[in-house]
């Protein structure tokens, strides 16, 4: 649906330039997704600022309700004695013809539900390059005929950009009307993708695929990053033995050295991914990186916006990253650099020639977890190093998939001069389970004295509380919570 609105104002943006423009032209990095969509980052609870987001009114931060990571934006009415609203706003790049998909999980909570004619808005303005607005879109996200206790999606298809667009303002505006409506509506992994012009998620590889572990895996072939270094498609540079272990190898043709990288053509989304390795980690030269990561190519991004992880990596990384007296392996969320985003550990010298490695990407968190051997599970005098992430930077579903690399710092030549390799000999995914908690009427995990309060509140009614589908909140249903008394399974 488009309409004008007329409780907005406009901000003023700068034009695209010339050069973005051209560059756009040819898939180059505009700033076309928002900043900080899970809304991760940002100085605590309460009213503060959320970090790469604008606002308005009464807006903040929250553990309340989510539905990933730790946070949740929230807004409420601005409660100011008559009509109000209260947003949260961030704008990007966009250019004529462009076309996007947003999706965002959103939800009120029973203690403080969204009442009356209140409700949640998303707005897409496209503005030109004065900052004057060309087309609005708007979609009602949330309301108080919305469940409450729970975070759930709405996701749309916007119409093309029209003639002129420079910018796209996008913005989640909380309605208050003169009856001062209480309430808070909560707003989590939002994801905004341009879906015309396409991305290619496939540009840094051809038209060379493995089987390994069960999977089609394609190879990567161009001069790029990491490193950058050449990624050569080569079977002696990848390749699939006849033990059915794949054969990662950086080898030397003439001046060139040339690296590997291989990724897996399924998407595969929360779960736990564990990677089987053979072959001495511990010997592999200084400025040799062995990388076992999830990534996405985001649509579009400049370099200064690495801070927030658009591309959604989390990495596994043996190297000594050309210091020879490294430790050398870690789990990393990106960016590494931000403090507690990596964590390394030591390994034994000499290392048996058999280790497993595994995250399990949770919607909380990243679980990580290294061991000597391929038992699937580690005894204590095999277990390496543990290390669980909930910090800001925890990977967003969308098109993360599985890659394998071995690749040279900075593209410098090994410092021994000599090729090196290591083998995978298994990639195992075990898909995230689905546990229903019955009576976790709140979503926190934990059956208690909170989940009490709401049955007990829709006592006699349909709703929340309606645990065993009967069409009324009673003793029966009591009953039920009382047998699940405690922290959920799983």
């Amino acid at each position: 649906m488009n309409r004008k609105l007329d409780f907005r104002t406009v901000l003023q943006s700068a034009a695209v330039t010339a050069s973005a423009v051209a560059a756009a032209a040819f898939g180059g990095e505009l700033d076309c997704i928002p900043d900080n969509p899970s809304f991760e980052i940002g100085p605590g609870e309460g009213g503060e600022p959320i970090a790469a987001w604008s606002d308005d009114g009464a807006v903040g931060r929250s553990t309340g309700l989510r539905s990933h990571g730790s946070w949740a934006a929230w807004l409420a009415g601005p409660s100011a004695g008559g009509p109000g609203i209260s947003r949260l706003f961030e704008t990007v790049e966009c250019l004529p013809g462009w076309r996007h998909r947003f999706s965002v999980d959103v939800g009120h909570r029973g203690a403080d539900p969204v009442l009356g004619a209140a409700r949640l808005a998303f707005v897409a303005s496209w503005l030109d390059s004065t900052g004057s607005v060309l087309e609005v879109s708007s979609r009602i996200l949330l309301n108080q005929e919305s469940p409450r206790d729970e975070m759930f999606t709405v996701e749309e298809l916007l119409p093309a950009a029209p003639s002129g667009t420079s910018q796209l303002r996008l913005e989640f505006v909380f309605v208050q009307t003169k009856a001062q409506e209480p309430g808070r509506a909560y707003v989590d992994a939002f994801e905004f993708a341009r879906v015309d012009p396409g991305v290619n998620q496939w540009g840094d590889f051809g038209g060379t695929t493995l089987e390994f572990s069960d999977r089609i895996w394609r190879v990567k072939s161009a001069y790029t990053g990491p490193g950058p270094n050449a990624f050569s498609p080569s079977a002696s540079n990848a390749t699939v033995r006849p033990d059915g272990s794949l054969r990662l190898a950086i080898t030397r043709v003439g001046d060139q050295w040339r690296c590997s990288e291989v990724t897996v053509e399924d998407v595969l989304g929360y779960g736990t991914y564990r990677f089987k390795t053979r072959g001495r980690v511990d010997l592999l030269d200084p400025n040799t990186v062995f990388g076992l990561f999830i990534w996405e190519y985001p649509q579009c991004f400049e370099a200064s916006d690495e801070w927030w992880n658009p591309a959604s990596e989390f990495d596994i990384e043996f190297s000594r990253w050309g210091q020879p007296g490294n430790d050398f392996a870690q789990f990393v969320a990106q960016p590494y650099w931000w403090g507690g985003n990596i964590s390394r550990f030591e390994m034994p010298e000499p290392t048996p020639a058999e280790v497993t490695s595994e995250f399990n990407w949770t919607p909380d968190g990243v679980i990580c977890r290294a061991w000597l051997g391929h038992a699937d599970e580690p005894s204590s005098a095999d277990l390496l190093h543990e290390w669980t992430y909930t910090g800001p930077h925890q990977p967003r579903p969308g098109l993360a998939r599985v890659h394998l690399n071995l690749w040279l710092v900075n593209g410098s030549p090994p410092m021994n001069g000599q090729e090196q390799s290591i083998e995978i000999t298994a990639f195992d995914f075990i898909p995230e389970p689905q546990v229903d908690c019955v009576g976790d009427l709140n979503g926190d995990g934990v059956v208690d004295g909170a989940d009490l309060g709401l049955l007990i509140g829709g006592w006699g009614t349909v709703g929340l509380g309606d645990l065993n589908g009967d069409e009324s909140i009673d003793g029966a249903d009591l009953g039920l919570m009382i047998g699940a008394w405690g922290v959920c399974p799983g």
